[in-house]
């Protein structure tokens, strides 16, 4: 599977929270972590039109978390 934020190769791994546990896919370049509930997510605000949808991800506005 590859990652659609950065095209990087992406791992499926168990996730812990304060009170349970999941499985999703996380991205070993970028760190994109994807799962049921985030697809689901995504597909509904989607459904939904344009203005229920976030921005372009950050590296596509040219902006970086990390100065070096």
């Amino acid at each position: 599977m590859g990652c659609y934020r950065c095209g990087g190769v992406m791992i499926y791994e168990k996730f812990y929270g304060d009170c349970e546990h999941f499985f999703g896919w996380r991205c070993i370049s970028c760190g994109e972590i994807v799962d049921r509930v985030i697809l689901e997510n995504r597909r509904s605000s989607a459904a939904l039109g344009p203005r229920a949808q976030r921005g372009a991800p950050l590296h596509e506005k040219g902006w970086s978390l990390f100065s070096w």
